[in-house]
């Protein structure tokens, strides 16, 4: 009876029994670099759209490199391409917003979750158009008429990288990275990225430029140990 009444507590101490928390996440922070030879910019032509040039009272230059001094790489794409296994997160509620501005795309390079919202301005005088051509997600293309409402858009699914240009200004360009978690970024001026809190673990670590390709690196996170990376492109 006494082994019985034990067998009986030793079950119910064990489904009582809660698993152990996760390690909190790891701070994760990098630089991407060019360190190739350097590409002179095009200067844009505007001529076709006499109310664009007029926005501009210099040249402008395409922004497909964009490169300090010191080799920082800005409008690279940086991102976990593997490594997170199932794991879900779900879709921020505030939108990422893409501007149309002195007949630019503004952002040239865009993060955004799948099932996030973006929002779509024009700042401009003249009309423009956004026309994303995914391959995964659904294709779409708008007019945009100057003082018109903002667009507001969601893509289903990930996808490395959409493509977006205007069909009425051949020059506008830009690229929109969308994925299904919270780790990817678009470097800056500086050239860096940063995440407060990757999950311990082994990943492939991927940066994506439009004039460079891309680049990977496998990273490995410890609890407790941040991570800085540096990668650099080179020709």
């Amino acid at each position: 009876m006494r082994r019985e009444l034990w067998a009986v507590l030793l079950v119910g101490l064990v489904g009582c029994a809660r698993p152990a928390p996760p390690p909190p996440g790891v701070p994760v922070s990098g630089t991407i670099l060019y360190q190739g030879s350097k590409r002179a910019s095009k200067v844009l032509t505007m001529e076709a759209e006499e109310d664009c040039q007029k926005l501009h009272p210099t040249p402008v230059s395409e922004e497909r490199i964009v490169v300090t001094a010191q080799g920082a790489l800005q409008n690279a794409f940086v991102y976990i391409k593997a490594g997170l296994g199932d794991r879900r997160f779900p879709a921020p509620t505030e939108a990422v917003v893409l501007e149309q501005r002195g007949c630019q795309f503004v952002p040239r390079v865009l993060a955004l979750r799948a099932g996030q919202t973006l929002t779509v301005k024009n700042a401009d005088p003249v009309s423009h158009n956004i026309h994303p051509t995914p391959r995964e997600n659904r294709d779409w293309n708008q007019q945009q008429p100057p003082g018109a409402p903002d667009l507001q858009r969601k893509f289903a699914v990930p996808e490395v990288m959409i493509p977006v240009k205007c069909n009425v200004h051949n020059w506008m360009r830009s690229y929109i990275g969308v994925l299904d978690h919270p780790y990817l970024a678009v470097t800056g001026p500086e050239g860096r990225f940063a995440w407060p809190d990757l999950p311990p673990g082994r990943y492939t670590l991927a940066v994506w430029h439009e004039a460079l390709g891309e680049l990977t690196r496998e990273v490995t996170v410890e609890a407790g140990k941040p991570v800085t990376i540096s990668l650099a492109y080179r020709d």
